[in-house]
């Protein structure tokens, strides 16, 4: 076998060492603080040990359902929706999606892993709206509320973004919505919120109001539902308890790291 033996010049090699040196020079460092028990002792924590993120109450997700049962939860609660809905639309042509499951993320938002993971059910749908939209979400809003869930917030109500002014945030919703009357929109999205649960909601009538751009491709009429969350797996409980006690009481840093 011929072996090929590769020689770079000294100068390369040193381009090379000033390359990784700088590359290391600019990674961004896990904020820390600095907490002092009652003998006076201190001590750094990074935040890239931190087990949830910087976002999420963890409280919250130990409330939630854990990895290995939400998505029992997440079946029968789109059950009892559907079961709500066939009550004000008998013979619905109900869909059952197939994708759905829990992921992990990717990481704490500070350099360091997070123990949540995301769960998002497999939707259900029918091909049929409403002609009251408001009726309907009325009904849906007061099944959820017998699950714990808030009312639903929807897309189109959003505050402008930092980097939007009003007048960007309204025409954004004006092209993605087809007006900024939710009367002339063709298309509705929203979510419910219980904890670090949630329910998304989908309305769309390509015809409703204003109408729907001429190239969009769904069909005529649907309404949808699937739920998700940020949850812990069981296994994972007591090393997220002792984790987070660590920082009890300390004010959360913004992220310094892609999540």
């Amino acid at each position: 076998m011929r072996r090929i033996h590769w020689t770079l010049p000294a100068a390369t090699l040193c381009l090379v060492g000033a390359l990784l040196f700088g590359c290391a020079l600019l990674q961004t460092p896990s904020p820390t603080s600095t907490v002092t028990d009652a003998s006076g002792h201190e001590t750094t924590l990074s935040w890239a040990d931190y087990p949830a993120d910087a976002f999420t109450e963890p409280a919250d997700v130990l409330a939630a359902p854990r990895a290995e049962h939400v998505d029992a939860m997440g079946r029968a609660l789109l059950a009892d929706l559907q079961a709500a809905i066939d009550r004000e639309m008998p013979a619905l042509a109900w869909q059952h999606g197939t994708e759905g499951g829990v992921h992990p993320h990717d990481g704490n938002g500070y350099g360091g892993a997070t123990l949540h993971q995301t769960y998002n059910s497999a939707g259900i749908w029918v091909d049929e709206a409403p002609e009251d939209w408001q009726a309907m979400i009325a009904v849906i809003e007061a099944e959820l509320t017998e699950h714990g869930y808030g009312p639903i917030a929807w897309d189109f109500d959003r505050e402008p973004y930092p980097h939007e002014t009003p007048a960007e945030r309204d025409a954004d919703v004006a092209q993605m919505h087809g007006s900024l009357e939710p009367d002339e929109m063709w298309w509705w999205m929203g979510n419910a919120r219980h904890g670090t649960m949630w329910v998304s909601v989908g309305l769309h009538d390509i015809r409703r109001g204003a109408g729907a751009p001429p190239d969009t491709e769904r069909p005529d009429q649907q309404l949808s539902l699937w739920v998700g969350g940020t949850v812990i797996a069981s296994s994972d409980e007591q090393a997220y308890r002792e984790g987070i006690a660590r920082f009890a009481g300390l004010e959360r840093p913004s992220e310094s790291h892609p999540s």
